[in-house]
């Protein structure tokens, strides 16, 4: 009941275009020019709580504080015609996965991985916007949940999604196409899905979906620093992130997609970045990287948004929007069954 009252609360908010105009005016001038004004609200909102940055607590504390921090702005629940509960087999341990299956379904699968720079986040937290992604595209989506640090290092979560991906293509009907997707660390995370499979030799995908993905864990692009703070994910949290998901002597150019010799072969990629995103430089210049090594790229730069627009789509116009289109251009790429 607390949440519902909550969740009606923001989204009143929202709706009401004087009061986004009123709770946004701090951020209407300078470097917050294009920014989303009912964006500029959910942060001058978060302020006004006193919000609790996730770099302050422990693993543990922050997986609970981030799976309810977003949850007024998540997207409702979509009806599934079935939705299901399973396990994979992993390196070292069965892999949970829930497999949404849409009314109406079409044949092609999207096997996504959530976001939460590889320590936070889970089926769970993700299962508003997965369902909306199925809803949208008419797709079984397989939500898959991977190792996080720190109990488990680099490379558990690739390896992890790696071994997922590979369990889960039985399950594909013949003649279906298949998607990786996922957003932010889940990005970075089908990246190497699809990398691992044309090294192994397996079926590849069709598709990559990568939604304001991690592609560079050095970070050294020059949005990394104009949009340090203030925008949701911070530089501290990318370097707390680092600190729980890496062993302290990793080199965290080896697995970075970016310092990959090469991106030919790539499966076609649709990469979406966010305008006031720490990472959007590396993601807008990894979707010319894959464009250059003759990969087929589709490219929307959501110039107003931040970082985590996916669970906002609920309440925040815009990127609702983005959603809506992202899963528009999905069903466009993987084509007719």
């Amino acid at each position: 009941m607390k949440d519902q009252i909550l969740r009606g609360i923001v989204r009143g908010l929202l709706r009401n275009r004087t009061a986004t105009r009123l709770l946004g005016r701090r951020r209407r001038g300078g470097v917050d020019t294009a920014l989303d004004p009912q964006v500029r609200a959910v942060l001058e909102l978060e302020r006004i709580a006193r919000i609790p940055a996730l770099d302050s607590m422990l693993p543990p504390r922050a997986r609970r504080f981030a799976a309810e921090g977003l949850s007024p702005l998540d997207p409702d629940p979509a009806v599934m015609a079935q939705v299901t509960d399973i396990s994979v087999p992993g390196p070292a341990s069965a892999l949970p996965v829930r497999i949404y299956v849409p009314a109406n379904a079409r044949p092609h699968w999207i096997i996504y991985f959530h976001g939460g720079g590889g320590v936070i986040g889970s089926i769970a937290s993700s299962d508003p916007a997965t369902r909306m992604i199925a809803a949208q595209t008419r797709c079984t989506v397989a939500s898959v949940e991977y190792r996080l640090g720190p109990e488990h290092k680099h490379p558990a979560g690739p390896d992890d999604a790696v071994a997922a991906y590979r369990a889960l293509l039985s399950r594909v009907p013949a003649g279906a196409r298949v998607a990786v997707a996922g957003d932010s660390f889940g990005g970075f995370l089908a990246a190497h899905v699809d990398h691992a499979a044309r090294a192994q030799g397996v079926r590849a995908p069709d598709l990559q979906v990568l939604v304001y993905p991690i592609v560079d864990f050095t970070h050294a692009q020059p949005s990394n620093t104009r949009h340090a703070h203030g925008y949701l994910l911070t530089r501290d949290l990318i370097t707390w992130f680092h600190q729980h998901y890496f062993a302290a002597d990793a080199d965290v150019k080896a697995p970075s997609p970016w310092f990959w010799p090469t991106l030919r072969g790539a499966a076609p990629a649709l990469v979406l970045t966010a305008g006031y995103d720490p990472l959007v430089d590396e993601g807008d210049a990894y979707a010319e990287r894959l464009r250059a090594d003759g990969v087929t790229v589709r490219h929307r730069r959501h110039a107003g948004l931040i970082h985590g627009f996916l669970s906002m789509a609920g309440a925040v116009d815009a990127a609702r929007t983005a959603v809506v289109e992202m899963c528009t251009d999905i069903v466009a790429m993987l084509g007719p069954a």
